[in-house]
């Protein structure tokens, strides 16, 4: 009986082990595929081929994660359009974030402003997160994956929320930690995306 207790708690060892090492491989090609992708033209490449990655690794396809992301990211690279304006949204809501304001301006209306541009940036985020998630799960337009994006993002208010809480504590955690945000942020996301959207229902 021992013996078959510490069999099973060895198997989800290792499978937590090989979830992890899976995580490091398809987070770490995000990476790589941004940056051929020239960054601010290819987010939307990267995040959508790495869902579509995650979602045949979960499935048990046993292709190296480097082909399957060499395979699959051709199918999204013509969305440059979408990468460059959520580049540009999330820098410039970035910047009002980072970037210290006047000292004419109240330390009240700063907080305003700091607040608003820190919800608008994840806002950002989670309408690009349902965009993403349609095209790789829909067979939609560009332009209809954005009008059904803003939809869902209002009507699953619950799941945008989750996903919202979701965006935050990673990025507390790779703020602290920046070996995590390079190598497990981006795949745990993804995967967050998977399980919080799997069962979407219009």
């Amino acid at each position: 009986m021992k013996k078959g207790v510490v069999s099973i708690m060895e198997s989800k060892f290792l499978g937590l082990i090989d979830l992890i090492y899976q995580l490091v491989k398809s987070s770490f090609f995000f990476w790589i595929t941004l940056v051929k992708s020239f960054v601010f033209f290819g987010l939307t490449t990267s995040f959508c081929t790495m869902l579509k990655v995650m979602e045949e690794i979960l499935l048990g396809n046993g292709t190296p994660t480097r082909i399957l992301y060499k395979e699959i990211s051709s199918e999204y690279k013509g969305y440059k359009g979408l990468s460059l304006v959520t580049s540009f949204l999330l820098i410039y809501f970035s910047a009002f974030i980072i970037i210290p304001l006047p000292n004419s301006i109240s330390s009240n209306t700063a907080s305003i402003i700091k607040f608003s541009m820190i919800y608008l940036f994840l806002l950002t985020l989670v309408l690009f997160t349902y965009i993403s998630w349609i095209l790789v799960n829909m067979d939609l337009t560009l332009k209809k994956s954005i009008m059904f994006g803003f939809y869902l993002m209002i009507k699953r208010f619950f799941r945008t929320i989750i996903l919202i809480l979701m965006m935050i504590v990673l990025f507390s955690v790779s703020y602290k930690n920046f070996i995590f945000f390079i190598f497990l942020a981006p795949a745990i996301y993804a995967n967050g995306v998977k399980i919080v959207l799997k069962k979407l229902v219009v």
